[in-house]
């Protein structure tokens, strides 16, 4: 009798797991926090990493691990605690977007145009996101959309750096993770060849 193959292996939870990890010690020590009137922004070096996880894991496996490792972050800083649950969707569509751009069609990441339309696509989708969440948390508020996207702008001015640092940085560091993932095999374990 054939033994059906589990949907989700050892592999693919060690692989979540450590870029889950990887995505929490950036974002946790590679970052410039920033106060605002309306909260503390960061420039940080964390996005790069939420785009990898979509490039290296794919759509779903990236994405769970991009959601986890930000939103244990935000677990462990009482200031985001409350948004935690935002922050995991945030940045598991950020990772499953760049993941399932950079995995359509058979391309499975290794298309260099590709990637890079799928990180800047998802960097943009993330920071559109990020936007969209501090101007609707204000007008819950009882603002108006004028003075809440008034309000935002030195949160606004964040997102570029952000989706530069995080494009450059994801594109660079690409090619050498995914050599060492064939190289140690461990890719062919998590369902696909990087």
């Amino acid at each position: 009798m054939e033994q059906k193959k589990s949907k989700i292996s050892l592999y693919d939870m060690v692989a979540v797991g450590l870029m889950a990890a990887v995505v929490f010690v950036v974002t946790m020590y590679l970052s410039i926090r920033i106060p605002t009137p309306t909260g503390t922004t960061m420039i940080k070096l964390a996005n790069a990493f939420v785009l990898l996880c979509g490039l290296l894991l794919g759509p779903m496996r990236g994405g769970l691990a991009a959601g986890f490792g930000s939103m244990l972050f935000d677990l462990m800083t009482p200031e985001y605690a409350p948004e935690a649950w935002i922050t995991f969707l945030r940045f598991f569509l950020m990772a499953w977007l760049c993941g399932w751009i950079a995995y359509a069609g058979q391309a499975a990441a290794k298309k260099f145009s590709r990637n890079l339309i799928a990180c800047i696509v998802a960097a943009v989708v993330s920071s559109v996101f990020y936007m969209l969440k501090g101007i609707v948390e204000l007008m819950i508020g009882g603002s108006a959309f004028v003075p809440a996207f008034i309000a935002n702008i030195p949160k606004l001015l964040t997102s570029p750096p952000n989706t530069v640092i995080a494009v450059v940085v994801a594109m660079a560091l690409l090619p050498a993770l995914q050599k060492a993932l064939r190289f140690t095999s461990f890719a062919q374990h998590i369902g696909h060849s990087a």
